[in-house]
Parts: C-alpha cells; sequence; structure tokens
C-alpha cells in the first residue's frame, strides 16, 4: 500500500510527493458507549488504515484524491473559503482540519496536494473518520511547525467532527489513533484522559474482525439520539448523587438509584452505562493476566448489554455473534458506533483455520456470499514513513 499511494500521487499530480503517511484504523475491544459518557475504553490500533502521499503548495489551494472513491476525482477548495460544504464529500474533513487550526490563529498560508489510499473495508465500523482527521492534523502539524501534542491533535479532531462535521462523538477514537502503541491498548479514562498502556500477547489467541457491510453515517443513525438520552439520564441522576457523567456511579450508585429512573429507556441505558464501565476495568485486568477467556466471556456480556439495554445492535450484528459463537469463538461483540460496522472475535491460534472454515461455511448458508474476515495485529497509531 506504502508503494501504491507513491506511485497513485505522481499518477493524480504529475509530481513528486514529498512524504509518506500511514492512519490506521481502530478496535475499541470494550467499553460502547461509555467514552462519552465519562467512562474508561481498551481500543488499540489496528493494521489496516489509511496511507496519504503529500506535498505542500507554494499557494492557498488544497487538492484531494481519494483512490477509494474514484467517482469524485480531484476535489479542490481554497484555504481563504473553508465552511463546510455538501459538495466537497469527504474532503470536508481536510477543510475541517485546516479550519479548526486556522481559528486558532495558527499560521497556514500554503495548501496541500494529497492522495489517499485506504484498506480500511467499507462499513467496517473501524473509524475512518477520525483517522482521516488525526492524519490530515499530523500532516498540518509536521509541516507548518506548530507544535501540538498528539493529546492537542486528538482533541482538535473531536472538535472537528462535534463542531464542523456534527457528529456528537467521544474523544476515544481519536486519542487511540493518535496515541496507539504497537502490541499494547490503552486502558483511558476519557475525562483527564490519563491512560495505561496494557501489554496485548496475540501468541496463543488471535483477534478476528468480521465485517457486516452495512455503512451508516453516524449523523443518520440513533447515534446521536443515544447521546441526547444519555443528557436527559445525567440530569435526573444529578437531582439525587453528586456526579458529573453517568459512568460517575458505581455499581452500588446503581442499585441505589434506578428506581429515581422511571423511564424504562433510560434505566436500561443507565444499567449498560454503569456495568459497561466496570467490565473496562475487569477486560484490563484479564489483559495483564493474559486471561483471553475471561475476556471472552466479558466481550459476550458486553454484546447483550450492547443489544438489549443500550439497543444499538443490529440484526445482522447479532447474527454474526451467533455464527461466530457457533464456529468455535471464546467471546464475540460488535463494535463501532452501531447499527452497522464489524464484530471483534477472540479466537485461540491453535484453532484459527477451523474458525474461519467454519464460519465461512456458516456464513455461506446463511448469506450466499463470502464472508469478509481479518485477523487484525495491534500497531502503532498515525506516524509519518517515508519522506
Amino acid at each position: 500500500m506504502e508503494n501504491s499511494v507513491k506511485i497513485l500521487f505522481k499518477k493524480i499530480y504529475n509530481l513528486d510527493y514529498q512524504e509518506i503517511y500511514f492512519s490506521p484504523g481502530r478496535v475499541n475491544i470494550i467499553g460502547g458507549h461509555t467514552d462519552y459518557n465519562g467512562g474508561n475504553v481498551l481500543p488499540f490500533c489496528i493494521d489496516m488504515g489509511i496511507y496519504a502521499a503529500v506535498s505542500i503548495r507554494s499557494d492557498s489551494n488544497v487538492y484531494v484524491y481519494s483512490e477509494n472513491i474514484k467517482n469524485k476525482g480531484i476535489i479542490s477548495f481554497d484555504l481563504t473559503n473553508l465552511d463546510y460544504d455538501f459538495k466537497r464529500d469527504f474532503a470536508n474533513y481536510i477543510s475541517g482540519a485546516f479550519k479548526v487550526l486556522i481559528d486558532l490563529g495558527l499560521k497556514l498560508d500554503k495548501g496541500i496536494n494529497l492522495a489517499l489510499i485506504s484498506n480500511l473495508p467499507t462499513g467496517g465500523g473501524l473509524s475512518s473518520s477520525a483517522a482521516l482527521l488525526v492524519l490530515i492534523l499530523t500532516i498540518l502539524n509536521n509541516n507548518f511547525n506548530l507544535n501540538l501534542s498528539k493529546t492537542d491533535i486528538a482533541l482538535l479532531a473531536k472538535r472537528v467532527e462535534n463542531d464542523y462535521i456534527g457528529v456528537n462523538c467521544g474523544i476515544m477514537d481519536q486519542f487511540i489513533i493518535a496515541n496507539g502503541k504497537k502490541n499494547h491498548a490503552l486502558y483511558l479514562n476519557t475525562v483527564n484522559l490519563e491512560y495505561e498502556e496494557i501489554k496485548v500477547s496475540l501468541d496463543d489467541y488471535q483477534f478476528v474482525l468480521v465485517n457486516s457491510n452495512i455503512t451508516r453515517k453516524l449523523t443518520e443513525s440513533k447515534y446521536n439520539e443515544r447521546q441526547i438520552e444519555s443528557k436527559k439520564l445525567l440530569h435526573l441522576l444529578q437531582e439525587h448523587i453528586s456526579i458529573n457523567n453517568v459512568c460517575d456511579c458505581s455499581i452500588k450508585d446503581y442499585h441505589e438509584l434506578k428506581d429515581y429512573i422511571l423511564d424504562e429507556t433510560l434505566k436500561k441505558r443507565f444499567e449498560h452505562l454503569v456495568f459497561e464501565n466496570h467490565r473496562v476495568s475487569q477486560a484490563k485486568e484479564a489483559l495483564k493476566n493474559n486471561d483471553f477467556i475471561a475476556l471472552g466471556k466479558l466481550l459476550d456480556e458486553a454484546h447483550d448489554s450492547i443489544k438489549n439495554l443500550y439497543e444499538v445492535s443490529s440484526k445482522v450484528l447479532d447474527e454474526l455473534v451467533a455464527l461466530a459463537k457457533e464456529a468455535g469463538s471464546l467471546g464475540s461483540k460488535m463494535i463501532g458506533g452501531g447499527f452497522g460496522g464489524s464484530t471483534l472475535n477472540i479466537v485461540k491460534t491453535a484453532e484459527l483455520k477451523a474458525f474461519q472454515t467454519e464460519f465461512t461455511k456458516l456464513y455461506r448458508i446463511k448469506y450466499k456470499k463470502e464472508p469478509v474476515m481479518q485477523v487484525v495485529r495491534i500497531m502503532d497509531g498515525v506516524k509519518k514513513i517515508s519522506d
């Protein structure tokens, strides 16, 4: 892919690139929807993502081309007009990155030529949007000497998603892509952004992703609706307990406060968030002890909760979890914002081929097509890979 993006840049712009970057997708082992409720999460970066070739221009024009969306051709805009433009399509993420920096008073007076190739599966729920934003902000930070920290970049990427794109996401995706470490997950406190690097040994066990092939835009899903529900829940809880976020509540608090929540939907959301946040700390300990059996059970519990209590799964995702369990997974759950995306499955390395064979057989019977399945490695976050 690195060589492919180099060739692509030359083909599109008839110029030599200056730098090559890679920005990975992410998987959150556990901690579904806790990140915007003040909870903990346990994500890692994967070995699939977005490759970029870039050169700095002498004028204020920006040119963007993605090999994955060839029909859009080269999308261009000028740094004097960075307001959101529907016609700009995915390149709004690039204009949004420029705008958030310029609005801070930082000097960005030159545009860029950008060529992109991604091997993230369509509809995989692996956070391609955060990967793109962190990528662009890192490129701009490096080339315009902005002296931004990785945490600064993550927070600015979140600001673009929230205020410019219009998705009320949390900080997890941007943070892990900016700060990821090879062979480690990050146990991240999403309030103070303190984190612990947790070693993940994948010698005897493997993480296998299965793509649902269901593409959804977070702004068009019920993702924002869940955020609204969380705010309503928080306000109700604050009438009875001094907290800043729903995930500040312990399991003991849940049992003491649940009867004050008369809305049954909000009560279900409350139960999920409190117990899911607890599962994150349990999963951290399971990884420290290299106990993938315990981790698998936690994944099963997490999926049941995200399905029945937080209600952001889908029929296909539930079916994929069931098929994986039948094929021999030690634990399976949906990942991503919900209503589409992928499932994460834990499989013994010694049984990997048997799992893949059995899952493929079951999938073909049910869907009459081939599954999109990937064994993932845990990699570093965004980085420049060559000049």
